[in-house]
């Protein structure tokens, strides 16, 4: 028998978190991502899914929210959703709902199917193949002008590929022509995306591609403030005292 069919607390579960996405303009923004993170726990397990990019704030901090649960069981994810929304709300269980909801910014899951896989493979852009780290694609349609399109998002092939942590596609992008340190639209390079997404491999990479750790980007801030991994804070340190013995021995 499996656990959602043995579990007593399995339609309490659903009757709370269909009551907690009629209350998103009354509950605070850190309760929403806590009951949104215990949610993603309770059916679906530990977050193994890839780091969303810079330019999806909201999508990083709800994939945050989860990621810090580690190796909670769904069964305990379950009881803690239903302990804190008994702590806010004790009067919960008296509303009265109707048929459980599937709408609602607690239960989305971090991102819908990605938009790329939605598409037919005529209709898909140079974007899409990168996103999707298909190579043979990229080589086969790539042209020197798109090398410098920024997309919807302000972001280049380049900033695509690192945000996949695609290293081959960001090699053949700059044996291809594209700047290493090409900027998106807030001026962010390839290695600022790498080291706020905690990318290892396009980090060292992009290093030893002669990147540039020292760039700001339009908030004044460099690959080393962004970075939030130790270990990539450590390869970061590590280059600068590189480059800064380099300087020093020239």
């Amino acid at each position: 028998m499996s656990d959602s069919d043995s579990d007593p607390e399995e339609e309490l579960f659903h009757r709370a978190a269909e009551h907690v996405t009629r209350q998103t303009t009354v509950l605070s923004s850190a309760d929403l991502l806590a009951f949104y993170a215990y949610y993603k726990q309770a059916l679906e397990g530990p977050c193994e899914t890839p780091s969303p990019s810079l330019l999806q704030p909201k999508a990083r901090s709800k994939w945050q929210a989860w990621s810090n649960l580690g190796k909670m069981t769904p069964k305990a994810a379950r009881q803690a959703y239903i302990q804190k929304l008994q702590m806010l709300q004790p009067e919960w269980g008296s509303s009265k709902g109707s048929s459980r909801s599937t709408t609602g910014w607690v239960v989305h899951s971090i991102e819908s199917v990605p938009i790329e896989e939605q598409r037919s493979e005529s209709e898909k852009t140079l974007f899409d193949h990168v996103k999707e780290n298909n190579l043979a694609k990229l080589r086969e349609l790539l042209s020197p002008s798109s090398l410098l399109a920024l997309d919807e998002n302000g972001m280049a092939l380049l900033h695509w590929a690192t945000d996949r942590n695609a290293v081959e596609i960001i090699k053949f992008l700059v044996r291809s022509g594209a700047s290493v340190d090409q900027r998106d639209a807030e001026q962010q390079t390839p290695l600022h995306y790498a080291a706020s997404c905690g990318h290892l491999e396009a980090l060292q990479c992009l290093l030893a591609l002669q990147a540039n750790p020292e760039l700001c980007d339009s908030y004044g801030q460099t690959c080393y403030d962004v970075a939030e991994d130790e270990q990539i804070s450590g390869v970061l340190q590590a280059e600068r005292q590189r480059l800064s013995g380099s300087g020093s021995a020239s």
